[in-house]
Protein backbone atom coordinates (compact mmCIF):
# COMPACT_ATOMS: atom_id res chain seq x y z
CA UNK A 1 0.00 0.00 0.00
CA UNK A 2 2.73 2.86 1.25
CA UNK A 3 4.16 1.69 -2.45
CA UNK A 4 0.91 2.79 -4.13
CA UNK A 5 0.45 5.79 -1.98
CA UNK A 6 4.03 6.99 -2.97
CA UNK A 7 3.75 6.57 -6.25
CA UNK A 8 0.51 8.95 -6.49
CA UNK A 9 1.80 11.19 -4.54
CA UNK A 10 4.68 11.48 -7.06
CA UNK A 11 2.66 11.70 -9.42
CA UNK A 12 0.17 14.25 -8.08
CA UNK A 13 3.12 16.74 -7.48
CA UNK A 14 4.18 15.83 -10.70
CA UNK A 15 1.10 16.97 -12.20
CA UNK A 16 1.42 19.91 -9.46
CA UNK A 17 4.44 21.06 -10.89
CA UNK A 18 3.37 20.95 -14.40
CA UNK A 19 0.44 23.20 -13.85
CA UNK A 20 2.14 25.98 -12.36
CA UNK A 21 5.13 25.72 -15.02
CA UNK A 22 2.06 26.10 -17.55
CA UNK A 23 0.77 28.71 -15.16
CA UNK A 24 3.68 30.87 -15.24
CA UNK A 25 4.56 30.57 -18.59
CA UNK A 26 1.47 31.32 -19.62
CA UNK A 27 1.41 34.87 -17.32
CA UNK A 28 4.80 35.41 -19.08
CA UNK A 29 3.44 34.96 -22.92
CA UNK A 30 0.47 37.51 -21.59
CA UNK A 31 3.10 40.05 -20.06
CA UNK A 32 4.98 39.80 -22.81
CA UNK A 33 2.27 41.14 -25.51
CA UNK A 34 1.40 43.91 -23.61
CA UNK A 35 2.12 46.65 -26.11
CA UNK A 36 0.10 45.18 -28.42
CA UNK A 37 -2.59 44.55 -26.23
CA UNK A 38 -2.91 47.69 -25.05
CA UNK A 39 -2.98 49.46 -28.64
CA UNK A 40 -5.21 46.47 -29.90
CA UNK A 41 -7.87 46.83 -27.41
CA UNK A 42 -7.91 50.76 -27.36
CA UNK A 43 -8.74 50.49 -30.96
CA UNK A 44 -11.62 48.00 -30.50
CA UNK A 45 -13.10 49.77 -27.54
CA UNK A 46 -13.11 52.92 -29.90
CA UNK A 47 -15.43 51.42 -31.69
CA UNK A 48 -17.93 49.94 -29.19
CA UNK A 49 -18.10 52.96 -27.26
CA UNK A 50 -19.42 55.35 -29.89
CA UNK A 51 -23.27 54.84 -29.83
CA UNK A 52 -25.50 54.29 -32.34
CA UNK A 53 -23.17 53.90 -35.11
CA UNK A 54 -23.76 52.13 -38.52
CA UNK A 55 -22.47 48.87 -39.19
CA UNK A 56 -20.99 50.77 -42.46
CA UNK A 57 -19.03 52.88 -39.58
CA UNK A 58 -18.44 49.99 -37.25
CA UNK A 59 -16.91 47.69 -40.21
CA UNK A 60 -15.20 50.81 -41.10
CA UNK A 61 -13.15 51.27 -37.70
CA UNK A 62 -12.51 47.54 -37.39
CA UNK A 63 -10.60 47.10 -40.70
CA UNK A 64 -8.68 50.11 -39.71
CA UNK A 65 -7.77 48.38 -36.43
CA UNK A 66 -7.06 45.13 -37.58
CA UNK A 67 -4.71 46.46 -40.83
CA UNK A 68 -3.21 48.80 -37.94
CA UNK A 69 -2.10 45.48 -35.93
CA UNK A 70 -0.65 44.20 -39.51
CA UNK A 71 -3.23 41.43 -39.29
CA UNK A 72 -2.93 41.53 -42.60
CA UNK A 73 -6.17 41.85 -45.35
CA UNK A 74 -7.36 37.63 -46.00
CA UNK A 75 -7.83 37.50 -42.29
CA UNK A 76 -9.18 41.27 -41.70
CA UNK A 77 -11.86 40.26 -45.00
CA UNK A 78 -12.99 37.25 -43.46
CA UNK A 79 -13.69 38.84 -39.76
CA UNK A 80 -15.15 42.19 -41.49
CA UNK A 81 -17.20 39.60 -43.61
CA UNK A 82 -18.81 37.31 -40.84
CA UNK A 83 -19.65 40.63 -38.78
CA UNK A 84 -22.10 42.29 -41.43
CA UNK A 85 -23.59 38.12 -41.93
CA UNK A 86 -24.00 38.15 -38.40
CA UNK A 87 -25.79 41.55 -38.49
CA UNK A 88 -27.75 40.64 -41.23
CA UNK A 89 -28.80 37.39 -40.15
CA UNK A 90 -29.54 38.47 -36.82
CA UNK A 91 -30.48 42.27 -37.14
CA UNK A 92 -27.81 43.09 -34.35
CA UNK A 93 -24.96 42.03 -33.07
CA UNK A 94 -22.74 42.61 -29.33
CA UNK A 95 -19.18 43.54 -28.79
CA UNK A 96 -19.23 39.78 -27.79
CA UNK A 97 -19.99 38.30 -30.86
CA UNK A 98 -17.23 40.78 -32.64
CA UNK A 99 -15.07 38.88 -30.30
CA UNK A 100 -15.53 35.36 -30.86
CA UNK A 101 -15.32 36.17 -34.61
CA UNK A 102 -11.91 38.06 -34.08
CA UNK A 103 -10.75 35.21 -32.02
CA UNK A 104 -11.89 32.38 -34.19
CA UNK A 105 -10.87 34.14 -37.08
CA UNK A 106 -7.43 34.74 -36.17
CA UNK A 107 -6.63 31.26 -34.50
CA UNK A 108 -7.85 29.55 -37.60
CA UNK A 109 -5.17 31.76 -39.62
CA UNK A 110 -2.49 30.51 -37.07
CA UNK A 111 -3.29 27.03 -37.62
CA UNK A 112 -3.09 26.96 -41.25
CA UNK A 113 0.54 26.46 -41.54
CA UNK A 114 0.62 23.20 -40.22
CA UNK A 115 2.15 22.10 -36.10
CA UNK A 116 3.62 24.29 -34.40
CA UNK A 117 5.76 21.93 -32.15
CA UNK A 118 9.36 21.54 -33.51
CA UNK A 119 10.43 18.43 -35.65
CA UNK A 120 12.38 14.90 -34.03
CA UNK A 121 14.04 13.09 -36.08
CA UNK A 122 12.50 9.05 -35.74
CA UNK A 123 15.98 7.65 -35.60
CA UNK A 124 19.51 9.63 -34.40
CA UNK A 125 20.42 13.18 -33.43
CA UNK A 126 17.79 15.65 -34.32
CA UNK A 127 19.21 18.64 -36.59
CA UNK A 128 17.62 22.34 -36.38
CA UNK A 129 18.90 24.35 -38.94
CA UNK A 130 19.06 28.42 -37.79
CA UNK A 131 18.40 30.66 -40.67
CA UNK A 132 18.26 34.80 -40.64
CA UNK A 133 19.54 37.91 -40.74
CA UNK A 134 22.14 39.60 -39.01
CA UNK A 135 20.38 41.41 -35.89
CA UNK A 136 17.26 39.64 -35.24
CA UNK A 137 18.29 37.95 -32.83
CA UNK A 138 19.86 34.05 -33.97
CA UNK A 139 22.90 33.47 -31.75
CA UNK A 140 20.66 34.48 -28.85
CA UNK A 141 17.26 31.92 -29.82
CA UNK A 142 19.89 29.08 -30.28
CA UNK A 143 21.35 29.79 -26.65
CA UNK A 144 18.02 29.99 -25.44
CA UNK A 145 16.60 26.73 -27.37
CA UNK A 146 19.50 24.89 -26.55
CA UNK A 147 19.28 25.80 -22.84
CA UNK A 148 15.47 24.39 -23.00
CA UNK A 149 15.53 21.06 -24.73
CA UNK A 150 19.03 20.29 -21.96
CA UNK A 151 17.34 21.76 -18.81
CA UNK A 152 13.29 20.88 -19.64
CA UNK A 153 13.81 17.57 -21.71
CA UNK A 154 17.22 16.25 -20.79
CA UNK A 155 18.49 15.60 -24.13
CA UNK A 156 22.01 16.38 -24.88
CA UNK A 157 22.54 19.10 -27.07
CA UNK A 158 25.37 20.15 -29.24
CA UNK A 159 25.76 23.47 -31.06
CA UNK A 160 27.65 23.98 -34.00
CA UNK A 161 29.46 26.83 -35.62
CA UNK A 162 29.00 27.00 -39.00
CA UNK A 163 29.52 31.31 -39.45
CA UNK A 164 32.86 30.75 -40.24
CA UNK A 165 32.69 34.74 -42.16
CA UNK A 166 32.89 36.45 -38.74
CA UNK A 167 35.64 35.37 -35.59
CA UNK A 168 32.95 36.92 -33.67
CA UNK A 169 30.22 35.20 -34.54
CA UNK A 170 31.62 31.75 -32.73
CA UNK A 171 32.55 33.85 -29.83
CA UNK A 172 28.99 34.81 -29.09
CA UNK A 173 28.01 31.16 -29.88
CA UNK A 174 30.79 30.14 -27.31
CA UNK A 175 29.74 32.67 -24.64
CA UNK A 176 25.99 31.28 -25.33
CA UNK A 177 26.89 27.43 -24.92
CA UNK A 178 28.61 27.98 -21.50
CA UNK A 179 25.40 29.57 -20.25
CA UNK A 180 23.07 26.90 -21.74
CA UNK A 181 25.57 24.42 -20.55
CA UNK A 182 25.71 22.87 -23.87
CA UNK A 183 28.46 20.95 -25.71
CA UNK A 184 29.73 23.13 -29.01
CA UNK A 185 31.91 22.30 -32.00
CA UNK A 186 34.08 25.33 -33.57
CA UNK A 187 35.67 25.39 -36.74
CA UNK A 188 38.93 23.85 -36.92
CA UNK A 189 42.15 26.80 -37.16
CA UNK A 190 42.26 28.10 -41.13
CA UNK A 191 39.16 26.41 -42.45
CA UNK A 192 36.37 28.77 -43.41
CA UNK A 193 34.07 26.50 -45.03
CA UNK A 194 30.63 26.33 -43.27
CA UNK A 195 30.16 23.00 -44.80
CA UNK A 196 33.21 21.67 -43.50
CA UNK A 197 31.98 22.89 -40.00
CA UNK A 198 28.97 21.58 -40.33
CA UNK A 199 30.94 18.33 -41.32
CA UNK A 200 33.02 18.40 -38.64
CA UNK A 201 29.57 18.72 -36.17
CA UNK A 202 27.77 15.84 -37.71
CA UNK A 203 30.84 13.53 -36.73
CA UNK A 204 30.65 14.80 -33.11
CA UNK A 205 27.07 14.51 -32.83
CA UNK A 206 27.02 10.57 -34.27
CA UNK A 207 30.35 9.56 -31.86
CA UNK A 208 28.68 11.38 -28.76
CA UNK A 209 25.09 10.47 -28.67
CA UNK A 210 24.14 13.42 -29.04
CA UNK A 211 20.12 13.98 -29.39
CA UNK A 212 20.27 17.46 -30.76
CA UNK A 213 22.41 19.50 -33.42
CA UNK A 214 21.77 22.91 -33.38
CA UNK A 215 23.44 24.93 -36.65
CA UNK A 216 24.30 28.02 -36.74
CA UNK A 217 24.46 30.16 -40.08
CA UNK A 218 25.94 33.65 -41.20
CA UNK A 219 23.92 36.37 -41.01
CA UNK A 220 22.70 37.42 -43.99
CA UNK A 221 20.14 39.14 -46.67
CA UNK A 222 18.13 36.61 -48.82
CA UNK A 223 19.40 38.18 -51.86
CA UNK A 224 23.21 37.54 -50.67
CA UNK A 225 23.47 34.75 -53.53
CA UNK A 226 27.18 33.87 -52.57
CA UNK A 227 26.04 33.04 -48.44
CA UNK A 228 22.97 31.26 -50.00
CA UNK A 229 24.82 28.85 -52.22
CA UNK A 230 27.05 28.12 -49.09
CA UNK A 231 23.67 27.49 -47.50
CA UNK A 232 22.92 25.20 -49.96
CA UNK A 233 26.18 23.36 -49.03
CA UNK A 234 25.44 23.16 -45.36
CA UNK A 235 22.10 21.68 -46.30
CA UNK A 236 23.17 18.95 -48.42
CA UNK A 237 26.42 18.22 -45.95
CA UNK A 238 23.96 17.63 -43.07
CA UNK A 239 21.32 15.61 -45.24
CA UNK A 240 24.53 13.24 -46.49
CA UNK A 241 26.14 12.76 -43.00
CA UNK A 242 22.38 12.15 -41.15
CA UNK A 243 19.64 10.57 -43.29
CA UNK A 244 16.31 13.60 -43.19
CA UNK A 245 18.74 16.15 -41.68
CA UNK A 246 17.90 19.39 -41.56
CA UNK A 247 14.97 17.65 -39.49
CA UNK A 248 13.75 21.57 -39.24
CA UNK A 249 15.03 25.27 -40.69
CA UNK A 250 13.77 27.73 -38.19
CA UNK A 251 14.00 31.40 -39.93
CA UNK A 252 14.16 33.62 -36.82
CA UNK A 253 12.57 36.98 -37.17
CA UNK A 254 12.53 39.97 -35.21
CA UNK A 255 8.91 41.04 -34.34
CA UNK A 256 10.08 44.76 -34.13
CA UNK A 257 10.30 44.37 -38.38
CA UNK A 258 6.51 43.61 -38.40
CA UNK A 259 4.57 43.08 -41.82
CA UNK A 260 8.28 43.02 -43.90
CA UNK A 261 8.74 40.06 -41.92
CA UNK A 262 6.47 38.70 -44.88
CA UNK A 263 8.37 39.72 -47.29
CA UNK A 264 11.44 38.12 -45.68
CA UNK A 265 10.05 34.81 -44.99
CA UNK A 266 8.58 34.56 -48.38
CA UNK A 267 12.66 35.01 -50.11
CA UNK A 268 13.62 32.35 -47.36
CA UNK A 269 10.99 30.26 -48.13
CA UNK A 270 11.61 30.41 -51.66
CA UNK A 271 15.62 30.36 -51.80
CA UNK A 272 16.45 27.84 -48.88
CA UNK A 273 12.75 26.36 -47.41
CA UNK A 274 11.87 27.00 -43.96
CA UNK A 275 10.10 24.95 -41.84
CA UNK A 276 9.26 27.16 -39.20
CA UNK A 277 9.69 30.70 -37.86
CA UNK A 278 10.97 31.98 -34.46
CA UNK A 279 9.73 35.52 -33.72
CA UNK A 280 11.94 37.17 -31.25
CA UNK A 281 11.24 40.54 -29.08
CA UNK A 282 7.56 39.83 -29.13
CA UNK A 283 7.51 41.74 -25.87
CA UNK A 284 8.67 44.91 -27.37
CA UNK A 285 6.69 45.39 -30.39
CA UNK A 286 2.86 47.01 -30.29
CA UNK A 287 2.05 45.30 -33.54
CA UNK A 288 2.34 41.19 -32.76
CA UNK A 289 -0.68 40.70 -35.08
CA UNK A 290 1.60 40.49 -37.49
CA UNK A 291 2.96 36.91 -36.81
CA UNK A 292 -1.27 36.14 -37.87
CA UNK A 293 -0.62 37.74 -41.71
CA UNK A 294 2.92 36.17 -42.20
CA UNK A 295 1.23 32.36 -41.11
CA UNK A 296 -1.55 33.08 -43.57
CA UNK A 297 0.28 34.06 -46.39
CA UNK A 298 2.73 32.30 -46.75
CA UNK A 299 1.38 28.77 -44.75
CA UNK A 300 4.46 28.36 -42.64
CA UNK A 301 4.01 28.54 -38.78
CA UNK A 302 5.23 29.74 -35.45
CA UNK A 303 7.09 27.71 -33.76
CA UNK A 304 9.36 29.58 -30.84
CA UNK A 305 8.39 32.92 -29.54
CA UNK A 306 10.73 35.19 -27.60
CA UNK A 307 9.03 37.20 -24.96
CA UNK A 308 11.99 38.49 -23.33
CA UNK A 309 15.68 38.71 -22.26
CA UNK A 310 16.26 35.84 -19.93
CA UNK A 311 17.03 32.46 -20.56
CA UNK A 312 13.49 31.04 -19.75
CA UNK A 313 12.02 33.44 -22.30
CA UNK A 314 12.18 31.46 -25.18
CA UNK A 315 8.30 29.76 -25.37
CA UNK A 316 6.66 27.24 -27.98
CA UNK A 317 4.07 29.29 -29.66
CA UNK A 318 0.58 28.14 -29.19
CA UNK A 319 -1.92 30.33 -31.55
CA UNK A 320 -5.03 30.04 -29.06
CA UNK A 321 -2.89 31.13 -26.35
CA UNK A 322 -1.42 33.88 -28.57
CA UNK A 323 -4.88 34.65 -29.33
CA UNK A 324 -6.16 34.76 -26.20
CA UNK A 325 -3.36 37.40 -24.60
CA UNK A 326 -3.30 39.28 -27.35
CA UNK A 327 -7.21 40.06 -26.78
CA UNK A 328 -6.96 40.21 -23.10
CA UNK A 329 -9.72 36.61 -22.97
CA UNK A 330 -10.96 35.46 -19.65
CA UNK A 331 -13.39 32.47 -20.94
CA UNK A 332 -11.60 31.05 -23.98
CA UNK A 333 -14.48 28.04 -24.05
CA UNK A 334 -17.81 30.63 -24.28
CA UNK A 335 -16.22 32.65 -27.35
CA UNK A 336 -15.05 29.43 -28.57
CA UNK A 337 -18.76 27.93 -28.89
CA UNK A 338 -19.85 31.27 -30.19
CA UNK A 339 -17.56 31.15 -33.05
CA UNK A 340 -18.57 27.84 -33.70
CA UNK A 341 -22.04 28.76 -33.71
CA UNK A 342 -21.59 31.76 -35.56
CA UNK A 343 -19.26 29.69 -38.62
CA UNK A 344 -22.20 27.19 -38.79
CA UNK A 345 -24.94 29.49 -39.40
CA UNK A 346 -22.49 31.19 -41.75
CA UNK A 347 -21.95 27.93 -43.48
CA UNK A 348 -25.70 27.58 -43.49
CA UNK A 349 -26.85 30.56 -44.63
CA UNK A 350 -28.18 31.25 -48.47
CA UNK A 351 -25.68 32.62 -50.57
CA UNK A 352 -27.95 35.90 -50.68
CA UNK A 353 -27.03 36.97 -47.24
CA UNK A 354 -24.18 39.14 -49.00
CA UNK A 355 -26.39 40.98 -50.83
CA UNK A 356 -26.63 45.16 -49.85
CA UNK A 357 -29.25 46.17 -47.68
CA UNK A 358 -29.78 49.95 -46.37
CA UNK A 359 -27.83 51.38 -43.88
CA UNK A 360 -28.73 50.84 -40.20
CA UNK A 361 -27.55 51.39 -36.74
CA UNK A 362 -25.82 49.54 -34.50
CA UNK A 363 -28.73 48.11 -32.93
CA UNK A 364 -29.91 46.94 -35.97
CA UNK A 365 -26.67 46.99 -38.70
CA UNK A 366 -26.89 46.17 -42.48
CA UNK A 367 -24.26 45.58 -45.29
CA UNK A 368 -21.42 48.29 -46.32
CA UNK A 369 -21.58 51.21 -48.58
CA UNK A 370 -20.51 49.24 -51.78
CA UNK A 371 -17.87 52.15 -51.96
CA UNK A 372 -15.86 50.39 -48.81
CA UNK A 373 -14.84 47.32 -51.06
CA UNK A 374 -12.72 49.66 -52.62
CA UNK A 375 -11.30 51.66 -49.60
CA UNK A 376 -10.77 48.21 -48.10
CA UNK A 377 -7.87 46.91 -51.08
CA UNK A 378 -6.72 50.04 -51.22
CA UNK A 379 -5.26 50.19 -47.74
CA UNK A 380 -4.51 46.25 -47.94
CA UNK A 381 -2.47 47.03 -50.81
CA UNK A 382 -0.67 50.17 -48.98
CA UNK A 383 -0.20 47.72 -46.59
CA UNK A 384 1.66 45.10 -47.84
Amino acid sequence: ANIFEQAADAASKFFEERARQDSLALAKFTEGLEKSRQNFLSDLRGIFDVKGASLDQTLEKLEDALLSADIGATTTDQILDDVKGVAQAQGDYTEQDVTAILRGRMAEALSAGGPSSLTSAEAGPTVILVLGANGMGKTTTIGKLARRLRAETGQKVLLAACDTFRAAAVEQLEEWAARAEVDIVVPDQGIESPAAAAYKACDVALQGDYDVVIVDTSGRLVNNRALTAELDKIRRTLEKKIPGAPHESLLVVDAAVGRNALDQARGWQQDVGVTGLAVTKLDGTARAGFVVSVVQDLGIPVKLVGVGETLDDLRDFEGERFVDALLDVNDADDLRERFARIAAERAAAPATISVPAAPSTISAPAAARPAKKKSKKKKAKKRR
